[in-house]
């Protein structure tokens, strides 16, 4: 192992800046003129090495045996068809008979692990490292192993000794993270993939998936480190539109991401979310991706008014009766709104500065509520109105329970329950003259119907 680097005069994990010097240097040494065979063997240890940085795995040099060669190409064969165990099977034989071709063992652990022979795996890459204790691949391979086998601090210290020998290809930072988040050292995991997603450079098409992998980490080690991630979400943003042209191929990594997104709330973090939410909404090219996006936007929107500590408990009513129950029955929903506009009518000057909360901070729920909003800021003739809610709120009551109204005003309860409806100036009751309509009666109207099936959805319609 490690032959072609001998060749070059160079150590394992030389960078790529070293091994074109070194091959430069020796070329001009030994030309192919004079020195043809060493030149060969120089050029043939460039050709392998000159890509190292993308290739991810070592570099060993060809076998000596024939029969070792065809070892090889046999193991090479399985791995291509993935088939871990034979390709297992192969190496096992291949270290037994040629035990000084490191790199049987080192395709072994590979096989091992693959295979779910985690175990062996693992004390592989212990007699790897042992035989070469600099070596960064067989110090991956350790890491990885010992994931497999949960040992997290092993795993922990064998990506740390992997990074110091050169290891900083994506996957592997990624990899690194992720040991990082289950041993607990999440500033650690940040600094790993911070390295990723500020690599000055620009990603390949195929490198994208990796870069979000990135990302969807780094939220993940900030909430559990507890730090504010604006300046990961600014960086995100602009990643997305730079390279916006091939977001809808990876979609659904993007999706996973705004979901977790979709419930940030807090102010300066809230106002990134949205502006990544809308970069997103630009490139969501299909009508399913933009329904589902709209729907996140809307369930990001209403998590945040829930979490919104100066939205009181009766405008938090109103919220709901306005956008949160479009699936239940319409009594239910002409029952919720009545219940918010009662204790909205009593409540009226707290509720003024709670409009205005909602007019500046959450338009779209205001919008939908403007109607009464407006009558209520005004304050014309809101008795009467109060006194038409309230005679639909009693009838509803008898089939709708769950009102606050009534809970936190029980002296409204006693006028409305008894016979008063409404108190008018001159303090005379209004009595009920007649039996309550039931809902299942004939309509009072003469059509004939049920009282449900007619006269009541208008009077719903009314209330509404």
């Amino acid at each position: 192992m490690g032959d072609y680097y001998k060749v070059l005069g160079l150590e394992q994990g030389a960078s790529q800046m070293e091994i074109k010097k070194a091959y430069f240097s020796l070329v001009r040494k030994y030309s192919p003129e004079e020195s043809p065979e060493k030149f060969r063997e120089i050029r043939e240890a460039y050709e392998r090495l000159k890509n190292q940085a993308e290739i991810q795995g070592p570099v060993f040099a060809r076998p000596s045996e024939p029969l070792a060669e065809k070892f090889l190409s046999l193991y090479r064969q399985y791995e291509e068809a993935h088939d871990d165990q034979a390709a297992r099977n192969v190496c096992e034989e291949a270290w037994k008979r040629f035990p000084e071709e490191i790199q049987f063992l080192y395709y072994l652990a590979v096989a091992q692990r693959r295979a779910g022979n985690t175990g062996k795996s693992v004390k592989s890459c212990e007699e790897l490292i042992k035989r070469e204790p600099d070596n960064k691949w067989f110090w991956r391979e350790a890491a990885l192993s010992y994931d497999e086998r949960s040992y997290s601090r092993k795993a922990y210290q064998a990506y740390e000794k992997a990074y110091e020998l050169g290891c900083r290809d994506n996957r592997f930072l990624i990899d690194f993270s992720l040991s990082c988040d289950n041993y607990e050292q999440y500033d650690r995991g940040i600094e790993v993939l911070k390295e990723v997603v500020k690599k000055d450079r620009r990603w390949r098409r195929e490198e994208i998936p990796e870069v979000l992998d990135a990302y969807s980490g780094l939220l993940t080690l900030y909430d559990a480190a507890e730090r504010n991630p604006v300046d990961i979400l600014t960086s995100l943003n602009q990643f997305i539109q730079q390279y916006s042209i091939y977001m809808p191929d990876h979609f659904e990594l993007l999706a996973m991401i705004i979901l977790r997104l979709s419930m940030a709330q807090e102010g300066d973090i809230y106002e990134i979310v949205q502006e990544i939410l809308a970069s997103v909404e630009k490139i969501c090219s299909n009508a399913e991706g933009k329904q589902w996006l709209s729907q996140l936007v809307k369930h990001s929107r209403e998590s945040r008014i829930m979490e919104d500590k100066r939205i009181s408990e009766t405008m938090w009513m109103g919220v709901q009766a306005y956008f949160l129950m479009d699936d239940m029955d319409a009594e239910v929903r002409s029952f919720a709104t009545l219940d918010f506009k009662l204790c909205a009518i009593q409540e009226r000057q707290e509720m003024l500065q709670q409009l205005e909360l909602l007019e500046k901070e959450y338009p779209e729920h205001y919008e939908k509520m403007r109607e009464f909003a407006e009558q209520l800021k005004s304050g014309k003739n809101l008795g009467y109105v109060k006194s038409s809610l309230m005679k639909q709120y009693v009838r509803l009551i008898q089939y709708v329970g769950g009102g606050m109204y009534f809970e936190k005003y029980p002296d409204e309860k006693k006028k409305a329950m008894g016979t008063v409806f409404y108190q008018s100036e001159d303090d005379r009751p209004f009595v009920r003259g007649s039996k309550k309509i039931g809902r299942n009666d004939p309509c009072p109207c003469g059509s004939g119907k049920k009282y449900k099936h007619c006269c009541m959805k208008k009077d719903n319609a009314a209330m509404a």
